[in-house]
């Protein structure tokens, strides 16, 4: 806070004030005119009496030279030195250091920040006043009666100086607040004329309680310790005003020997001996008060303040939520500059609830006390926000910033050197680690903007996808190894399946999702060309701040807020200096962000792998969430949200050791401390539902293939955003008119001849043609016996004459679903179709003439499981035999390559 000023504000002219103090102290007219008061009988004096007149004229023409070379010698001096002279209002408009303080958005103290200079102003009403009057006691008791200076310290100044004893001494208290403010502290002749220039000065500008009250707040008490409020706190823990006599004499006595006379310096003795010596000089000399009149301490307040037990306190450093308050701290620096923060004395509302961080700390605390060995998880952090706002309610960086590392926490390196499993002091929500599956809602985000639908079907089968070379594909897995076979993107999100997630990737492409992920706040993803289609499943790293802020764009309807940990700064005067104020921007369509939360929120769409009423539901509350997890088991997550407030939890090991693979999983790793956090934050808050927008709306569907409903196939209901709702059944369903000998698609004979049928069938058909060997070899094992899903590509090669087969011995051979030369993975299936008038008996496979397989049960063919030394072209032929021995045959040329190119 600004000293109080009681004064009248002058203007600053150092030159006219000068020659206004010696304009009065010669009258040189009068001494010139002695010689006009001589009268004329003395002339007839004796020549004794001539030469005594002569004598005096001689010495008071001498005088007055001297008077007047010394007179304009001063005059020179004080011009001279008065051109650099720092101007006295400076105190009122300098830039003191102060302490800059943060408190949480309830207005309590967090953390107090200073530089060089531990610095809080008061006024004097605030202060006890045997503060003043011990001070002036010791240092100044004739204060209110000189006007700067002291003549009689002057001299003894000037007798220490010619004795040897050093330029030291005489300083009265205004010239000790100039020499602690506009001065060095240099023992120089040049600065104390320059001090005794500035007092004269600054007791013309200020009254006698304004400079008492400077010299309070500016007077260095030891250490950092600058005024008396700082050292009141740090010597007795109180307010200034709350001291007692012999507390107010102990700090009085500090100033001349600040490290001697502390308590916590070598000496602590010596300041209590200093501090009777001032109680001592309060009884004694006494002060003169502003009254003008000499007060003394009585002797019964003398004897009480002497015997007095002083019981040093040193007021501990506010430091709530530490890794909040450092990284806040910083966001400050790089607003406003380092200086501004440490030493402009702000006042700083963070967003952070106090409350709800130390919920958050002992959650994350305590939840991992408990499984810490067990699944060797040593370290957690966890990020609360308002996605209204983007105001940060919590930030928690680690298990516990004072808790010890632990030595069952830390192992040997081969270098000797130790490796913690727990760093107290990094704050891990802003450091870069791999998200897991919990990056997976931005890719499907991305999916739904461009046109995709919550009904979409995708494949959740064993493909291969482009890897980092032809002969190393990426062949994803699920977390539980199971494949689902065709899933809806409800499914696919709700269970969290890695297969799924990385055909959505590769159909959105890479860049567009970047593109989406760095527009909802993450930063990370800088350097595309590293990044591949693994990027979905948590390949690239992101921070526990940004990832929260992402899925609060969800809670916010699609708007995103950049994540902040400021309310409001002031600076020491009182003005709001900075506000942030930022609207938001939206990111995702209100219809994706709804359809996303509705997902993550749908306990039924992820029963599959989580089940019912697992950890990630919260009893009376909707509440989306995703879990995720690093394949390597190295980190582990649960994010979660509500229209009000969005929680992300990670855990794993500060030295990335890997955790228990059998049960660092979405449910048994972060989710238990997502879980006991949301219980008790939603605890008798009403329940907050996820409303659809105006432009989405359910419309009933297809089970399968997420079309229009056909024949007698299962339906379901899904929402979809308007204009994305589908018009038509899906292409996947076939009504085939079927020849009843062969099986195949009738031909115009077998037509004429009526020997058809018609059937239903489902071709699962691939995003892309060279997935399509690998999803027929997956439907063949897993729907071998459902004729329903092996629709004949192949037309009927029967020749009729009437209602008579007349080729009976021909067997007619086609590899099918493949065409020649096509690019096919290491693993797929080889389909053959077979139109012929017998029952086939056999089927042999072959790749380059070498027979690998027969089959004998319909629908024929092989599935292939083929190595990197394969890789490249191969004929592959079928052939063929009937229970009458007929043959047939077909070939075709593959390239084999290392993954399912486009």
């Amino acid at each position: 806070m600004p000293v109080k000023r009681l004064g009248k504000y002058h203007r600053y002219k150092p030159r006219k004030y000068i020659f206004s103090r010696f304009r009065k102290i010669l009258d040189l007219s009068a001494l010139l005119n002695i010689s006009n008061k001589v009268r004329p009988e003395t002339m007839s004096l004796a020549g004794l009496g001539a030469k005594k007149l002569k004598t005096m004229t001689f010495v008071a023409s001498v005088v007055l030279i001297l008077m007047i070379v010394g007179l304009f010698g001063v005059i020179v001096v004080f011009a001279y030195f008065s051109r650099e002279l720092p101007n006295p209002n400076r105190l009122l408009e300098r830039s003191f250091e102060l302490s800059t303080r943060f408190y949480d958005r309830k207005d309590n103290l967090i953390y107090e920040v200073f530089g060089d200079k531990n610095r809080t102003l008061v006024v004097l009403s605030d202060v006890n006043p045997y503060v003043t009057y011990a001070t002036l006691s010791v240092e100044d008791a004739e204060f209110y009666l000189h006007k700067g200076y002291s003549i009689r310290g002057m001299i003894r100044a000037l007798r220490n100086t010619f004795t040897g004893e050093g330029l030291q001494g005489g300083s009265t208290l205004t010239q000790q607040v100039i020499k602690n403010t506009l001065l060095t502290q240099d023992r120089t002749l040049v600065r104390k004329i320059k001090e005794f220039i500035l007092s004269l000065q600054l007791e013309n500008r200020y009254s006698k309680d304004e400079i008492i009250q400077m010299y309070l707040n500016e007077t260095p008490y030891g250490g950092q310790n600058y005024g008396i409020y700082s050292a009141s706190k740090a010597y007795f823990n109180k307010l200034p005003k709350d001291l007692t006599i012999a507390e107010a004499a102990y700090l009085a006595g500090l100033p001349q020997r600040p490290s001697y006379y502390s308590q916590f310096g070598a000496n602590p003795e010596a300041g209590l001996q200093r501090k009777d010596y001032v109680l001592y000089l309060m009884r004694e000399r006494g002060w003169v008060a502003s009254d003008g009149k000499r007060h003394y301490l009585s002797e019964e307040d003398y004897e009480f303040a002497k015997n007095e037990e002083l019981k040093f306190e040193t007021a501990r450093v506010p430091l709530e939520a530490p890794h909040f308050v450092f990284y806040a701290k910083q966001y400050l620096v790089d607003l406003l500059g380092e200086d501004v923060v440490e030493k402009g004395g702000l006042k700083v509302k963070t967003s952070i609830d106090l409350e709800v961080q130390k919920l958050a700390q002992e959650t994350v605390t305590s939840e991992l006390e408990e499984v810490s060995r067990s699944l060797n998880i040593w370290n957690g952090a966890m990020v609360v926000l308002d996605p209204k706002t983007g105001q940060i309610l919590a930030m928690v960086g680690s298990k516990g910033y004072n808790l010890d590392p632990q030595p069952e926490g830390c192992i040997s390196g081969s270098s000797g050197e130790n490796s913690c499993k727990f760093d107290p002091y990094v704050n891990v929500a802003l450091a870069p680690r791999q998200p897991g599956s919990a990056i997976k809602p931005i890719t499907y985000a991305t999916m739904l903007s461009q046109g995709y639908t919550a009904a979409y079907p995708l494949l959740d089968m064993p493909i291969a996808f482009e890897g980092a070379a032809p002969d190393k594909p990426y062949i994803p897995e699920n977390y539980d190894g199971i494949y689902r076979g065709i899933v809806s993107v409800r499914k696919a999100l709700a269970n969290s399946l890695n297969i799924p997630a990385v055909e959505a990737l590769k159909i959105v492409g890479i860049d567009n999702m970047i593109n989406q992920a760095e527009k909802m706040g993450i930063t990370t993803f800088k350097d595309r060309q590293r990044y591949g289609l693994a990027l979905t499943l948590g390949g690239g790293e992101t921070k526990l701040l940004e990832l929260t802020g992402a899925f609060s764009v969800f809670a916010a309807k699609g708007t995103y807020i950049k994540p902040t940990p400021i309310i409001e700064v002031q600076d020491s005067s009182g003005k709001v200096i900075y506000k942030p104020k930022d609207p938001g921007t939206k990111v995702l369509d209100e219809g994706t962000a709804f359809l996303i939360s509705d997902i993550l929120s749908d306990d039924g769409a992820r029963s599959d792998v989580f089940g019912t009423g697992s950890l990630l539901n919260i009893p009376g509350h909707t509440v989306a969430v995703k879990t995720g997890t690093t394949d390597d088991k190295r980190d582990n997550y649960a994010l979660g949200f509500t229209p009000s407030v969005v929680v992300g939890v990670w855990v794993g090991n500060s030295n990335n050791e890997k955790m228990n693979p059998y049960v660092a999983s979405g449910i048994s790793g972060a989710s238990p401390i997502w879980n006991a956090f949301m219980k008790a934050y939603l605890k008798d808050k009403p329940d907050e539902k996820f409303e659809p927008p105006s432009n989405v709306q359910k419309f009933e569907v297809d089970r399968l293939t997420g079309g229009l409903p056909y024949r007698n196939f299962e339906t379901r209901k899904e929402w979809f955003v308007k204009g994305t709702e589908p018009t038509a059944r899906s292409d996947w369903f076939m009504r085939l008119e079927i020849c009843k000998i062969d099986g195949r698609i009738a031909n115009e004979g077998c037509k004429n001849a009526g020997k058809t049928d018609e059937k239903d069938f489902i071709r699962v058909t691939a995003p892309y043609s060279e997935w399509q060997p690998a999803v027929d070899a997956w439907i063949k094992e897993k729907y071998k016996d459902d004729e329903r899903f092996f629709p004949p590509l192949m037309v009927s090669k029967l020749k009729f004459d009437g209602d008579e087969v007349t080729n009976k011995d021909e067997v007619n051979v086609e590899i099918v679903g493949v065409k020649e030369n096509q690019n096919v993975p290491l693993n797929f299936r080889l389909n053959v179709e077979i139109s012929a008038y017998n029952d086939i008996k056999i089927v042999r496979i072959y790749m380059d003439d070498e027979k690998v397989a027969e089959d004998t049960r319909a629908p024929f063919g092989y599935n292939f499981e083929l190595k990197a030394s394969d890789i490249g072209s191969h004929e592959f032929k079928a052939v063929v035999t009937d229970e009458d021995g007929n043959k047939g045959e077909a070939k075709i040329r593959l390239n084999v390559v290392g993954y399912a190119r486009q």
